[in-house]
């Protein structure tokens, strides 16, 4: 792969679905292969990379920006394995607009020539999807992404923030971008597989790993460490090595353009697949 013009991968979710826990296992993954890494958290509480981090101060371009930013020296922080890492960061709480230090962080990457100059085979954005709006839909609209992921739980508001990205991914389909499935972070052994994969299937998508839930992830969290290198053979560390190998035997080509649900349809859908025991 080294050589190659740089993966560009995104992940999406809602807030609190274990979004972040997901795309820095699989940034480790990435890393422990050989592979150069970037890491991009894209969510105002600059906590997607703490893992990654071996403890290290997290430094947020929005806070460096208060200064100069004359090098990628300046935003990128060295993680685990070789990993470069950066965190967008965002403003103080009630001022100023999330979102919008996320479009400023894109500005600032493309200043620095980052992703091209880093020789990066890998990129990876772990971006906040409560709400789509014009700076966390930066890597849709502007084409940065080559394949979007979805973190999804059976929960109706996850649902809900998946099928709302699933519309803006129809909505800059042009730029390039295409959703390569749904990544199901299981609350427990008794999630609705089936209703998932019909939740998918109504996207025009597919499911393409259920995370188990696992204690080994909540002491990886509380340790710091991303679960593949606490407990590498744990059964989660086994699907997060089996997901990488799918993301990057993937491609853009021949994912069809998401299909999202129409709202006047979406709450019957969710009560009729997962409203039944």
């Amino acid at each position: 792969m080294p050589g190659n013009p740089t993966r560009m991968l995104a992940l999406y979710g809602k807030g609190g679905i274990g979004k972040s826990t997901v795309a820095s296992n699989l940034s480790a993954v990435f890393a422990r292969k050989g592979l150069k890494v970037l890491h991009v958290g894209c969510d105002p509480k600059h906590d997607s990379t703490l893992s990654l981090l071996e403890g290290g101060p997290v430094r947020t371009v929005i806070r460096q920006l208060s200064s100069e930013i004359r090098s990628p020296a300046d935003i990128v922080m060295q993680g685990r394995f070789g990993l470069h890492c950066i965190e967008c960061g965002g403003p103080e709480p009630g001022v100023g607009c999330g979102g919008r230090g996320v479009s400023k962080m894109f500005e600032v990457l493309d200043d620095l020539d980052l992703v091209a100059s880093g020789g990066y085979d890998v990129a990876v954005f772990d971006v906040l999807g409560d709400v789509v709006c014009g700076g966390f839909a930066a890597p849709l609209k502007q084409g940065r992404a080559e394949l979007v992921y979805i973190v999804v739980s059976e929960g109706v508001m996850a649902l809900f923030a998946a099928n709302n990205i699933a519309r803006a991914m129809k909505r800059f389909a042009s730029n390039g971008i295409a959703l390569g499935g749904l990544i199901v972070n299981q609350r427990d052994e008794t999630t609705n597989v089936a209703g998932m994969e019909r939740f998918a299937a109504e996207l025009s998508t597919r499911v393409v790993a259920l995370v188990p839930r696992a204690p080994e992830v909540r002491r990886a969290e509380v340790m710091k460490r991303p679960v593949v290198d606490l407990a590498p053979d744990a059964p989660v560390s086994r699907v997060f090595e089996e997901l990488a190998a799918a993301v990057l035997a993937d491609g853009a080509a021949g994912h069809p353009i998401p299909a999202p649900i129409d709202e006047a349809r979406f709450d019957d859908f969710i009560r009729d697949t997962f409203g039944t025991p």
